[in-house]
């Protein structure tokens, strides 16, 4: 999406006209509009998404001010890669449309501004990527039955991490990745139930990949799981803990990446 006010993106090709809209075609569904008022988007993308019986893949929201186009409104209900930042706050009932309605498989990015007493109880998260930013209204139960690759997390409570790491170590699951959330010093016992490591050049590198930062595990705390994955938690100066798996044990090509944090 884009402001209405906005000046067209070059689509490689004239945008055709219709009924005073301009829509752009592209074989990957790529859907555009400069008309005003944002009511009319809604309208011509209703129009293309069924005159070609096209699925939504895309939802990015980064405005504050027009609630057509808000997702309950807009009529989303299942899409790849999901992403609204806003700057003013976010309606409630919104938020709630998209958590316990709206499918997404490959990236849900909430980027809010919500109300500080917004409560939700439980939510499934099964989803390649959640990045979440105001993340205090996750529930402990929430947080441990996400099923995801990565995971995001900002402002968050304080989160069972112990029991995320356990459950993990007790499992099969080969699709996580990594886990980044805020961190307040809350005493955790490594020792207790677990056989923690410390790094060892012999058995994996020092730096992780986390998309394009690189973490520094060298002072992580390792675990070796029965079929032999091996995953590291790091403390990043007492406000922000990672929980990453070596599925790749050495990354050379983390050479040259700025720090995750």
């Amino acid at each position: 999406m884009f402001k209405p006010e906005e000046s067209t993106p070059y689509l490689g090709h004239e945008p055709r006209e219709i009924g005073g809209i301009k829509i752009g075609i592209e074989k990957t569904p790529f859907w555009i509009s400069s008309q005003n008022p944002p009511i009319q988007i809604k309208i011509a993308c209703d129009y293309v998404l069924n005159l070609f019986r096209l699925p939504m893949i895309h939802y990015f929201l980064f405005l504050d001010d027009h609630k057509e186009l808000f997702p309950k409104r807009f009529g989303v209900t299942k899409c790849d890669h999901f992403s609204v930042q806003t700057i003013g706050k976010f309606p409630t009932d919104e938020l709630k449309y998209v958590l316990e309605k709206v499918q997404v498989s490959e990236l849900l990015l909430l980027s809010l501004e919500i109300s500080n007493d917004f409560e939700l109880g439980f939510v499934q998260f099964s989803i390649c990527e959640l990045k979440i930013f105001r993340a205090f209204w996750i529930t402990k139960e929430t947080f441990l039955a996400m099923d995801c690759a990565r995971i995001d997390l900002e402002y968050n409570r304080q989160l069972p991490i112990r029991e995320f790491v356990s459950q993990w170590l007790s499992s099969r699951n080969t699709r996580f990745k990594w886990l980044r959330m805020s961190w307040e010093k809350w005493d955790v016992n490594w020792g207790k139930g677990f056989k923690p490591m410390e790094c060892n050049p012999a058995i994996r590198g020092r730096y992780f990949r986390m998309g394009y930062n690189k973490l520094d595990c060298e002072k992580g705390i390792d675990f070796l799981r029965d079929d032999a994955l091996l995953a590291t938690v790091v403390v990043w100066r007492n406000y922000r803990i990672f929980f990453v798996v070596w599925h790749k044990r050495y990354q050379p090509d983390t050479d040259g990446l700025p720090w995750a944090y």
